[in-house]
């Protein structure tokens, strides 16, 4: 194959990959609110990209066939397709509690030690912003006093430890 037919080749397909390949993942922030763990986009990506509007939060748990869904809010819109839903100022979205006018499906009970995902699906004001997913990796502890302490993991980590630093 010549040279030429290579770069035709990588050109087609290019050109023929999806838009939405080429989105960046923004980041959620995980805290601990009243023992549960609670969920926002983080104050850095409001503050560079403005208020996201919220179509669904996803909470999943890696198993032995892929990730398994624990619990799903699809937040109150007009329309699917244009999110117009947004948290309270500085409010979160406590493990299964869903805000008001908001859709859930059943929380299952959270296990210590384990390792979640949490993904927010939305869009920023602008509409150049090609971001549309927003996510973060956690796990939870016992606290002493009952509940859990929750410990956002960061830098691709993938195992609970208590030395990590609860949120």
């Amino acid at each position: 194959m010549n040279h030429r037919h290579l770069i035709l080749c990588l050109l087609a397909t290019l050109t023929s990959m999806d838009a939405l390949a080429w989105s960046r993942m923004g980041t959620v922030a995980v805290m601990t609110a009243a023992g549960l763990p609670c969920f926002k986009i983080a104050s850095e990506e409001e503050r560079s990209r403005g208020p996201v509007s919220l179509k669904m939060l996803t909470i999943s748990t890696p198993g032995p066939n892929g990730w398994k869904d624990v619990w799903t809010v699809m937040f109150p819109n007009a329309s699917f397709g244009d999110p117009s839903y947004r948290l309270p100022n500085k409010g979160c979205v406590r493990y299964g509690k869903a805000p008001e006018g908001a859709e859930s499906s059943d929380a299952a009970p959270l296990v210590s030690g384990k390792v979640y995902g949490v993904s927010f699906l939305g869009r920023p004001p602008s509409a150049s912003d090609p971001t549309s997913r927003y996510s973060a990796d956690f796990c939870l502890l016992t606290a002493p006093a009952g509940g859990f302490q929750v410990i956002q993991l960061t830098n691709g980590k993938n195992t609970c430890a208590p030395e990590e630093k609860p949120r």
